[in-house]
């Protein structure tokens, strides 16, 4: 496939990454915006081409990723869509109409979320609407996950906030092991284990009811003190309430 990506910034560069280290066989012809990672990508990976301006990247590709911030949207109108354009809109604050109204009809027009482990070739991939095609593009470098309205995508994608604080308590995990005087390399290699299996458990297990799995503890025992202790002080709440104020946030910005 020929991919043009207008916009070439974090989650542009990750994308370009995963795909090209799998060998997908896609061509990728990116936008000069954001020429000092588009001129890396180029450099490192033989299927780029960073192409003079923006409608070069729509002259040159079938499908196109739009990952441009907020304050280029209005740049987008100036550029002219063919039909067979097959267009994956990755811009989180911009409305599929809106986007619509400057493509005109088009092959496809889809709302894509993609998470930065997608340089890895793994991760979710929030789709809208349910359209196969843009599935398999992403198969080998992502889980396709149809929503079926874009107000559901929107709220699913609010979790992907979450993922710096979570790096940074897992962090707080490791330094009081390390406090302990536990060895780093031990206590991460353990704690990153023991977390992938406590999501695979959950994964795995068929109707899977989190609620009762994490009342799956002995009474009174260390498992029961620490849910009861969190509890009391608002840390689960507190999660909650960040989702809240940030849900508040995009709803302001739409």
């Amino acid at each position: 496939m020929k991919i043009g990506i207008i916009g070439t910034g974090t989650i542009a560069s990750a994308i370009v990454t995963g795909f090209c280290t799998k060998k997908s066989g896609h061509e990728f012809f990116l936008s000069p915006r954001g020429a000092k990672k588009a001129a890396a990508l180029a450099a490192e990976f033989s299927e780029v081409t960073v192409c003079k301006s923006n409608q070069d990247v729509l002259d040159n590709a079938e499908w196109i990723f739009i990952t441009v911030q907020k304050n280029a949207f209005e740049a987008l109108k100036e550029l002219k869509f063919r039909k067979g354009h097959k267009v994956l809109n990755m811009a989180t604050e911009m409305q599929l109409s809106f986007l619509k109204e400057i493509t005109g009809e088009t092959a496809v027009l889809a709302h894509v979320v993609p998470l930065p482990m997608i340089v890895r070739g793994f991760g979710p991939l929030l789709v809208y609407p349910k359209i196969p095609e843009v599935g398999e593009l992403f198969a080998s470098v992502g889980d396709a996950i149809y929503i079926s309205n874009m107000d559901d995508i929107r709220t699913l994608q609010l979790l992907t906030c979450l993922m710096s604080p979570y790096y940074m308590l897992v962090d707080e995990f490791a330094k009081f092991t390390v406090d302990q005087g536990v060895d780093h390399e031990a206590s991460v290699k353990f704690i990153h284990s023991l977390l992938s299996a406590l999501t695979r458990r959950a994964v795995e297990t068929p109707n899977c009811d989190l609620v009762e799995m994490a009342n799956d503890m002995t009474p009174g025992g260390y498992n029961e003190q620490a849910m009861n202790e969190l509890l009391a002080n608002g840390a689960i709440q507190a999660w909650r309430d960040t989702m809240d104020r940030l849900r508040e946030r995009l709803q302001a910005s739409m």
